[in-house]
């Protein structure tokens, strides 16, 4: 039997994982392939929705189900210690849990994600809040009902992160909230970025520079934040900026998972080597990485897993049947991006087509709201 496993059941794990048991129905039943999911956790978060929570949109329980109920019933299924990973070894075919065992497989999926890493600057755990966890964004759910008025500040800590659009998105949405309930006029918001601009893509950032000037929100980069002190309320830079905040919202640092680090098979912040085409991990050809768990130039983002799902399934289904076929990832992304409490505009785009992002419009907000609630009984359960 050819055994497939599939390390991580988040977004990208999740949705491979029933690609992977709808293309081999046939092998399943035959009990000549099994797909097998490892993760520590019974559960599974919606990300992309904890933005809507921190800004108090939606309920946190509209972002949580069971990952056992999104998984195809012919995928297994094993968490808590028994599927919780502490070594990956490609060099053996085998991977280890908590529980000692070694599971051996005949092809591996890495999709372990990204993960907030607070520790690499001093003072920021105990200031930021941010929607890049599901636990955070509840704390920052509070904070934004509380804030009265005052300055804001929204930094992006490192490059790169999950959802790199999310920062644009939570500070325009900040913005219209503070107009709808009458304290634009004593806010202030500063936003900060580690690199010049506010986005890495030239006509999305230009767009973006465009709208934070129509709004008034101030922009500070590159800005690269070093500390903040927590009991002065003042976040530093690099470059020798000082800024004196009442509110601090942001993106904390993000690295791969710790069981790659663990593996010695990342780099240095824990990202998968591997090749932007086949997404085979760099000297393995039947191990692939999906999602926030590579080290491609693309954006970390749940269409991202999604558009990368088709390759990998591909791949492995051609190879367990013997097709000499190798399917190419072209670099696709799409990622709406919020402007506002009722509009969005979005960007489509791969490795050789940059994205034209439209004008925000009503319609996209519709689009983007559509999206998420759809992600449950659409595309994680890999029905198109």
């Amino acid at each position: 039997m050819k055994r497939i496993i599939i390390a991580g059941g988040g977004i990208a794990g999740t949705i491979v994982a029933n690609r992977l048991a709808k293309a081999l129905s046939p092998e399943i039943g035959k009990g000549e392939v099994e797909v097998v999911v490892l993760d520590k956790s019974d559960r599974h978060v919606y990300q992309p929705g904890q933005l809507f929570v921190g800004m108090g949109l939606v309920e946190p329980t509209e972002i949580v189900k069971n990952e056992r109920d999104l998984l195809d019933d012919r995928v297994k299924f094993v968490h808590g210690e028994k599927g919780e990973i502490t070594k990956i070894d490609p060099a053996n075919n085998t991977v280890v849990t908590a529980d000692g065992v070694k599971h051996t497989y005949d092809y591996l999926v890495i999709a372990t994600g990204s993960h907030l890493n607070w520790d690499e600057i001093p003072g920021l755990r105990e200031t930021e809040y941010t929607p890049w966890s599901y636990e955070d964004a509840l704390k920052m759910r509070e904070a934004v009902q509380q804030f009265q008025g005052g300055t804001v500040v929204i930094n992006v800590a490192r490059l790169p992160h999950k959802c790199l659009v999310g920062p644009l998105e939570m500070t325009l949405m900040f913005e219209d909230w503070t107009r709808r309930i009458g304290i634009r006029d004593k806010t202030r918001i500063i936003y900060t970025y580690p690199i010049q601009g506010v986005f890495g893509i030239k006509s999305t950032n230009d767009l973006m520079i465009k709208i934070f000037k129509e709004r008034g929100i101030e922009i500070i980069s590159p800005f690269t934040v070093t500390r903040v002190d927590p009991k002065e309320k003042v976040i530093e830079s690099q470059e020798g900026e000082k800024i004196k905040f009442d509110l601090l919202l942001g993106v904390p640092p993000h690295v791969g998972a710790k069981v790659i680090g663990d593996s010695g098979i990342g780099d240095k912040r824990n990202w998968v080597p591997t090749d932007k085409f086949t997404l085979q991990m760099k000297g393995y050809s039947n191990v692939y990485v999906i999602g926030d768990t590579t080290d491609i130039p693309i954006l970390k983002a749940g269409s991202t897993a999604d558009f990368e799902s088709y390759v990998v399934t591909a791949n492995i289904v051609n190879d367990i049947r013997g097709i000499k076929q190798k399917k190419m990832y072209d670099g696709s992304v799409f990622c709406y991006i919020v402007t506002g409490l009722d509009q969005a505009t979005y960007i489509r785009f791969n490795y050789n087509n940059p994205p034209i992002p439209p004008p925000p419009s009503y319609v996209h907000w519709w689009g983007k709201i559509l999206y998420n609630k759809l992600y449950w009984t659409v595309t994680a359960k890999a029905l198109v």
